[in-house]
């Protein structure tokens, strides 16, 4: 097994609030994470934790394919949202978001860790780098344009 960590941050002109909210409810990341396509609440999910379904659609050299897994919402707090996720063969991903008042709106500050078995550690680096840079200024965009304190 293989573990790296990342960082990615963008500042979005809202409140700690409003971005905490879209960030901690997965039902709309299949508009601001490139991708996943369909999210659904899990039936199984423990009392003190809010667990999604994730179907995301993934490309591998020629093959496109779609897995399905589990991602739990551990903690949200207002400065705050802490997630894992299991995609499938043995890797994980952890994501602490904060959400840090600047001015006119937040810095929104994400720390990934992901642990894969070593033949996929790259792809799923990768992957996740880019999806995460992409879905930052997705948010931003998606905050920034129905947010009514703007």
């Amino acid at each position: 097994m293989k573990q790296g960590t990342f960082e990615k941050e963008i500042f979005i002109q809202s409140d700690a609030q409003t971005v905490i909210e879209v960030i901690a409810d997965y039902s709309n990341h299949h508009k601001i994470h490139p991708l996943i396509i369909k999210v659904e609440r899990a039936k199984d999910e423990p009392a003190s934790v809010r667990r999604y379904l994730i179907t995301d659609s993934l490309k591998w050299g020629p093959f496109k394919f779609k897995t399905t897994y589990q991602a739990d919402v551990i903690s949200v707090t207002g400065d705050t949202v802490h997630t894992e996720a299991y995609p499938s063969l043995g890797v994980s991903v952890t994501n602490v978001t904060t959400i840090t008042p600047k001015e006119l709106g937040v810095v929104l500050h994400e720390t990934i860790t992901i642990t894969t078995p070593n033949i996929f550690f790259d792809y799923v680096l990768k992957q996740a780098k880019t999806a995460h840079e992409e879905m930052l200024n997705r948010i931003k965009t998606f905050v920034e344009k129905n947010d009514s304190h703007n």
